[in-house]
C-alpha cells in the first residue's frame, strides 16, 4: 500500500518564500505610489539600519546589489501606475458662432433682482429682454448657483435648455471660484459689456472701464440701464 507524501515544514517555507516576497514587493510599488517621499525617507533609514549589521564588501555585495534593483524596479513601477496631480479645471470659453453683438451676464446676481431667493425666471426674463434687442448673450453661473436654485443636477446642458440659449455660452465656473474674475476677462478680452448689479469693488481692476448694465424686475419686466 502506498503512502502519501508528507508535507514537511521545509516543503511549506519553500512554498510559501515568494509569494511572500511577491506581497512584499507589491506593498513596496503600493507605498512608493501613495506615500512617495515617506516610503523613499523609511526605505533609506531602513537600508541604513541593515548596513550597520551588513556593511557593503565583497561578502554582502551581491545581496546589496539585488536589493538595489528590487528598490529602483519597484520606483519604476510605481511612477508607471501614480496618478498626476488633478488641476483645477478652467471654463471653456467658446467662440460665438453668430454674428449678433455679444454681451457678458453675471447669472449669478441677475437671479436675485426679483427678490432674496434665486430664481431661474428671472435671470431667463433678462436673457430673453436682451435677445429681443438682438444681443447673443454669454451667461456665466458660480458653481453654488446649484445650491441657491437647490438642484444639484443643474449642469451647463440643463441650464442652456432653460434659459433658452446655446450650450456652448452657458459657462459654470469651477468649484470653489467666483464667476466674477472668469466673467470680467471674457469681457475685457472681448471688449463687451456685462449685465449685473455688481459694483465688482473687489476686483476694481478688472473691472475699471468696463460698461456694466443694471437692472431691475418690475411688474415682472426686466428694466435695463446701461445699454
Amino acid at each position: 500500500m502506498e503512502t502519501i507524501p508528507e508535507c514537511t515544514d521545509m516543503d511549506l517555507q519553500d512554498l510559501a518564500t515568494p509569494i511572500i516576497l511577491f506581497l512584499a514587493f507589491v506593498g513596496f510599488v503600493t507605498c512608493l505610489t501613495r506615500f512617495l517621499w515617506v516610503t523613499l525617507a523609511l526605505t533609506l533609514g531602513g537600508a541604513g539600519y541593515v548596513s550597520m549589521d551588513y556593511p557593503l564588501n565583497e561578502a554582502t555585495q551581491a545581496n546589496w546589489l539585488i536589493a538595489a534593483a528590487i528598490a529602483v524596479g519597484a520606483f519604476v513601477l510605481s511612477r508607471m501606475f501614480a496618478t498626476p496631480p488633478a488641476s483645477k479645471p478652467e471654463p471653456v470659453v467658446r467662440k460665438a458662432t453668430h454674428e449678433q453683438p455679444e454681451i457678458v451676464i453675471d447669472g449669478t446676481n441677475v437671479m436675485y433682482w426679483d427678490g432674496e431667493s434665486a430664481d431661474l425666471s428671472t435671470l431667463k426674463s433678462v436673457i430673453d429682454a436682451l435677445k429681443r434687442r438682438g444681443f447673443g448673450p454669454w451667461v456665466f453661473l458660480d458653481a453654488s448657483s446649484r445650491h441657491h436654485l437647490r438642484d444639484e443636477s443643474l449642469n451647463e446642458r440643463k441650464f442652456a435648455k432653460i434659459l433658452g440659449v446655446p450650450q456652448n455660452q452657458v459657462i459654470v465656473c469651477p468649484a470653489q471660484t467666483e464667476a466674477d474674475a472668469f466673467l470680467l476677462e471674457y469681457a475685457r478680452e472681448h471688449d463687451l459689456p456685462v449685465v449685473s448689479n455688481d459694483r465688482f469693488g473687489d476686483r476694481p481692476s478688472m473691472a475699471k472701464g468696463l460698461r456694466l448694465v443694471k437692472g431691475v424686475i418690475t411688474n415682472g419686466k426686466p428694466i435695463l440701464h446701461g445699454l
